[in-house]
């Protein structure tokens, strides 16, 4: 995939991006956010990088970032508070490069839960999360609080998300809400790659305008 480092502001620090550029300009893109950092999560992670890969082949730019604190990214880590300002910089940053008129969202795991917080005050067209970790008691509120198109994906081996929860949670959205259970995956995606790509590459085309 074409790709430049775009380091853009978070407030004082420089956070370390990288914007996936498809073949034909595109006036959308796709902020995707990495998992946990006190994990070995960054922005090369398998899962993100599979949803870089989908943007990309659905025609769009994709924008992934490190927090605060990982990689070449200036900062700390502030146990998700602080990066919930991370995902609005890479927000406002995405909406500043040449072209852009439509922005998505998308998050793997804490990434995920990163994404959700701040998707109700950020001007979206379409929200892909991936493996969101459902032991917060107020999931189904946050994600009411989005109105959009709004994709959950999950493994029914996954230990940290449980797609019943999901299920709930979407049930009590007015939104359209896909969720999608895929059998024999678990939370690290290993070896599902494709069927992620799959799966968010249709989500996207099917809400973002055509390349």
């Amino acid at each position: 995939m074409p790709i430049r480092a775009v380091p853009f502001p978070s407030g004082d620090l420089q956070l370390e991006g990288a914007l996936y550029s498809p073949d034909q300009p595109s006036s959308s893109v796709v902020v995707i956010c990495h998992p946990h950092p006190l994990r070995g999560g960054d922005m090369h992670n398998n899962v993100v990088m599979a949803i870089a890969a989908a943007v990309q082949s659905a025609g769009f730019a994709a924008l992934t970032f490190n927090f605060r604190g990982v990689g070449a990214s200036q900062g700390v880590h502030d146990n998700g508070r602080a990066e919930q300002d991370d995902v609005r910089a890479a927000v406002a940053y995405a909406l500043t490069l040449d072209g852009i008129e439509r922005l998505a969202l998308a998050g793997y795991s804490f990434g995920a839960n990163m994404a959700a917080a701040v998707a109700a005050g950020s001007p979206l067209d379409a929200v892909a999360l991936v493996s969101l970790p459902t032991n917060d008691p107020d999931l189904t509120s946050r994600l009411q609080t989005y109105t959009g198109p709004l994709l959950l994906l999950v493994g029914d081996a996954d230990h940290v998300s449980s797609a019943e929860k999901l299920q709930a949670s979407a049930e009590a959205r007015t939104d359209p809400t896909q969720v999608v259970c895929l059998p024999g995956v678990d939370h690290f995606w290993r070896g599902a790659e494709p069927l992620l790509e799959h799966h968010v590459s249709g989500f996207f085309t099917n809400n973002l305008p055509p390349a």
